[in-house]
């Protein structure tokens, strides 16, 4: 089995620390690590490196190097161009099945926090077991909701449990996209849904198989971009792999329940609650200095003090050259900001 890391993306929703040229997962947004090198050495303590495949971009390379030394560099696959992750996991896909088309993969993020680590290698492991006894099938791990997240997709598992090779996991009945506040409360509390943190196992001659079905094209300039024509892939309208491949699976379709905690580093808020284990405590990392300040993140990633007053339920971050305040409720909307900025010339350059 061959894990597949896609670490591509831009992670707009942690500006200013997150950038065009260094984004999150190659940034040390938790503890000492990057998100990428906390990725790849959990997966270390189960795997062989030879098995990790990083999918990026060719302008992260010399940054994902650095920071992974001893990592094989034919391991790290260079996408042409960002063109979402229905792209990124068939490249991938594409490039293994030329070696052994019967080849299991996992596609996870470089960018999420598992634990207890154990527990999440071994629900990996399980989902090898399921596609080795249906090598048609297509397996994900399902995260059971401890909250009502409206950033977040949902699995709508089948009502009969099944036994698959020994596995304990549900059929996938459908899924759910980023619902409102209401409908993501119903969700949470129906136990009928799970969380989709986009961990999906399946065999290379069955993702081919299945994009050559529901995408075709893709198929076609995917086929082409691994003979050599890189500009083939250019031609690849970006989907994301749920949109493209796995909304469309009617069988051998499967959801195995996880039992770690799990969350996705994806705005600023999210690293507060991992790191708070009260409610009014703070989040602080580099020089600062607070006076009756509760509930907030301050990240000062520069050499100058950062304080505060008198504040409450704040997201602060300051880096060299951008500072980052708003409401810990608004943290989602940091990449809307980011997407405002970039239609003004002058603040492009931050970006």
């Amino acid at each position: 089995m061959k894990i597949v890391v896609l670490a591509g993306g831009v992670g707009q929703r942690l500006w200013p620390l997150s950038r065009e040229i260094s984004p999150k997962q190659i940034q040390p947004v938790i503890g000492d690590h990057t998100l990428l090198q906390t990725t790849i050495n959990r997966l270390l303590k189960k795997f062989k490196a030879s098995d990790i495949f990083i999918v990026t971009g060719k302008e992260y390379f010399k940054n994902i190097s650095r920071q992974l030394p001893g990592f094989h560099r034919k391991n790290i696959l260079l996408e042409p161009a960002r063109k979402n992750t229905a792209a990124a996991i068939g490249y991938a896909a594409y490039l293994i099945a030329k070696k052994n088309p019967k080849e299991t993969i996992i596609s996870i993020a470089s960018d999420h926090f598992v634990y207890p680590e154990e527990i999440f290698l071994r629900s990996l492991k399980n989902m090898e077991k399921v596609i080795k006894k249906d090598p048609l099938g297509v397996c994900l791990l399902g995260i059971k909701p401890s909250y009502p997240a409206t950033g977040l997709g949902y699995i709508k598992v089948g009502p009969n449990k099944k036994l698959v090779a020994g596995v304990k996991l549900h059929e996938v009945n459908k899924f759910v996209e980023k619902p409102s506040l209401k409908k993501a409360e119903y969700l949470t509390t129906s136990g009928k849904y799970l969380w989709n943190p986009s961990y999906f196992a399946w065999r290379v001659d069955n993702i081919q198989r299945l994009y050559k079905k529901f995408i075709p094209k893709t198929h076609k300039l995917l086929e082409q971009t691994i003979k050599g024509n890189k500009k083939a892939f250019d031609e690849i309208i970006p989907l994301s792999i749920d949109y493209a491949i796995l909304e469309k699976l009617k069988n051998n379709f499967y959801v195995i329940p996880a039992n770690f905690t799990w969350a996705d580093i994806g705005h600023w808020a999210t690293i507060k609650e991992i790191h708070a284990k009260k409610s009014k405590r703070n989040v602080i990392l580099g020089l600062q200095h607070s006076l009756d300040t509760e509930s907030s993140l301050i990240y000062n990633y520069t050499n100058n003090v950062l304080t505060t007053v008198g504040v409450k339920d704040l997201i602060i971050v300051q880096t060299k050259d951008g500072t980052l305040v708003c409401h810990k409720d608004r943290a989602q909307d940091v990449k809307t900001l980011v997407e405002q900025m970039s239609k003004e010339k002058h603040l492009r350059k931050f970006l």
